[in-house]
């Protein structure tokens, strides 16, 4: 009976155990089946790679064209003509009649300094002057008719040259406190005010209107291409464009103590160019009429050798070695290797794997 018994108990405990812990194993199953699945799909699946872009590129043609070697040369604007402003006289100023920046015409009045005795001296010598002019000019009749000797009218000759003399002198003395402009242009500085002290140094500046000029020099390699009367284009960096030029002035002999030539450039006048502006002075040093050209970026080097991407039928790339000529930094002669009216790769010719398809996106002109 005890046997029965305990086999009965078993029996109980493994249904109550199983009864407990069903829904466990079943969760422990789906996840032992999913590894599997996960497993089986990453091992079994084929893998597919997707084709690479085509890399996109712009091209342009080879041409033949001329190509000019540009050698710049730098300077700034400054005004064609610029006088300084040196007063002959000395004293305080009495009165000013400009400013900086005011246009002004040969001979106008600037500013005045005080005249004081100078004035005086003017008005003695004038009336000195006009009574021995009147006595010369009386004693010249008379001589004429044989009145007086040639003595007496020496003498009087002699009193009215020296009289004329110390007039003029008194009146350019007189002049010298009036201080006027010089030429035709704008006051470009002005260091004087009323009640300030002028005289013994520059008091001011008036530059000319006509135009500006750019004063350069160029070493002994460049100076063979300078030509007097050549036309030249002045790039003008705050103004990111170029203008026409002219070269004017040019020395075959090197400035004293410098290896150099100078030279002058005159611009032509453009409401846009105020002097003190940078200039860039654009000469050609050497020009070739007529060369086989294509832009001086499409080529490359690869394994040290200068190349050129070629496409072929299909924008298909080639990579092809060429000789190069001169380069003018835009574009590029190609001495061989390229044919006239090939397709070459400007941009983009970095990314480009040789028999590889490209996309043309876009054509130089």
């Amino acid at each position: 009976m005890e046997n029965k018994k305990s086999i009965r108990d078993r029996i109980d405990f493994i249904r109550s155990f199983g009864r407990q812990h069903r829904y466990a194993s079943i969760v422990i199953l789906l996840f032992l089946a999913l590894v599997v699945y996960r497993a089986g799909h990453f091992f079994l699946k084929s893998e597919v790679r997707q084709p690479e872009p085509a890399v996109n590129v712009i091209v342009a043609s080879v041409k033949r064209m001329p190509i000019d070697v540009i050698s710049p040369v730098t300077g700034r604007l400054k005004p064609s003509e610029e006088v300084a402003l040196f007063p002959m006289a000395t004293g305080r100023v009495s009165a000013v009649y400009v400013s900086v920046g005011d246009s002004v015409t040969v001979g106008q009045v600037l500013f005045d300094i005080e005249k004081g005795q100078v004035g005086s001296t003017l008005n003695q010598a004038r009336e000195s002057y006009s009574a021995i002019a009147s006595t010369y000019a009386r004693m010249e009749m008379l001589y004429a008719e044989g009145a007086v000797s040639l003595q007496d009218f020496e003498s009087a000759k002699a009193q009215y040259i020296a009289a004329k003399e110390s007039y003029n002198a008194a009146a350019e003395a007189y002049a010298n406190f009036t201080v006027t402009s010089p030429i035709d242009g704008v006051v470009t500085s002005l260091s004087v005010a009323v009640g300030s002290l002028a005289g013994g140094a520059v008091a001011g500046s008036v530059a000319g209107t006509d135009g500006l000029v750019i004063e350069a020099s160029v070493g002994e390699a460049l100076a063979p291409s300078v030509e007097i009367g050549a036309g030249v284009g002045v790039y003008i960096d705050s103004l990111g464009r170029e203008y026409p030029g002219t070269i004017t002035a040019f020395s075959p002999i090197p400035s004293m103590g410098m290896l150099t030539y100078p030279l002058t450039i005159t611009m032509d006048p453009d409401d846009a160019l105020f002097a003190g502006m940078f200039a860039e002075v654009r000469l050609v040093s050497q020009s070739i009429p007529e060369a086989l050209c294509i832009p001086s970026e499409a080529v490359i080097i690869r394994e040290g050798k200068p190349v050129v991407v070629v496409l072929q039928g299909d924008d298909i790339p080639e990579l092809r070695e060429v000789v190069p000529g001169v380069d003018n930094g835009t574009i590029v002669q190609i001495l061989s290797g390229l044919d006239e009216g090939e397709r070459i790769v400007s941009t983009g010719q970095h990314f480009v794997t040789s028999g590889i398809q490209v996309r043309v996106v876009g054509e130089r002109p």
